[in-house]
């Protein structure tokens, strides 16, 4: 009973913390808060099937908006969390820094034209951002910071080629299908439903079979690995080679049960 006292006692703590903290929050740190969860950005952001139009992405599908690390959830996202951002002074490895990074909102301007609106990355102005948007991003992204510098990384950056060469890697490995079925869940669902379902992403597993799994196979750890159109990367520190392998496995697995 005690236990349970004790559990219970901090457990409304924690609540009562994070309410305090948003309602300390000024009016632009709630105004960052509410476009890092919303897909149409403040309505910002048209629907539509062309390009520039709203993909149903949100910020917080592939960032966390607190220290995943020391009070992880059992998601795996690609991106690394924002709590840190103020503190690091630049992103995307370096291409957005000096005074375009407050301006680009830390690196969140690249992601609100590319995963958001569909611009394919060679074209993406980071700092087209509206200014009001990204103002308000950089103070909910202070507001949550603090004195926490947030994870240490490295963001890697490969090309054609590093990515196809990991792909091929990768995909000679032996994975475990069922440690794989939990990490799919864990990571790809946000966009994969499950891998005969569409959503964000398309249908992975469908009744007609790739003329060559092991192709495909190639083709999906390279994705994974070096991201591609709306699919973003999966660096090595957030999946590691071995926890590919295993999606893979898993994958091949729901395959080749359909030619049954």
């Amino acid at each position: 009973m005690r236990k349970f006292v004790s559990f219970l006692f901090i457990g409304v703590l924690i609540i009562a913390v994070a309410l305090l903290t948003h309602a300390q929050m000024s009016d632009k740190a709630q105004l960052g808060r509410e476009l890092f969860h919303d897909p149409t950005f403040k309505g910002t952001i048209k629907p539509g099937k062309l390009q520039g139009s709203a993909t149903g992405l949100s910020c917080a599908n592939c960032h966390a908006d607190f220290d995943d690390m020391s009070n992880p959830d059992g998601l795996i996202r690609a991106g690394h969390s924002v709590v840190g951002v103020p503190h690091r002074g630049e992103a995307k490895g370096g291409m957005i820094k000096g005074a375009d990074f407050a301006r680009a909102a830390g690196g969140g301007g690249f992601c609100y034209q590319h995963f958001l609106q569909r611009v394919s990355s060679d074209k993406v102005n980071p700092t087209a951002i509206p200014a009001e948007h990204a103002e308000a991003l950089m103070a909910y992204f202070e507001a949550i910071s603090g004195d926490n510098t947030g994870p240490e990384f490295t963001i890697e950056m490969l090309d054609a080629d590093a990515k196809k060469a990991a792909g091929e890697k990768i995909a000679a490995m032996r994975g475990d299908a069922q440690k794989g079925w939990q990490l799919f869940g864990r990571a790809c669902a946000v966009c994969h439903p499950t891998p005969y379902k569409p959503g964000i992403g398309p249908r992975l597993v469908t009744s007609r079979v790739p003329r060559d799994i092991d192709k495909a196979m190639i083709r999906w750890a390279t994705k994974i690995r070096g991201g591609g159109s709306l699919m973003p990367f999966y660096a090595s520190d957030i999946l590691s080679d071995q926890d590919i392998a295993d999606i893979l496995a898993f994958l091949r697995e729901q395959i080749e049960s359909t030619k049954k």
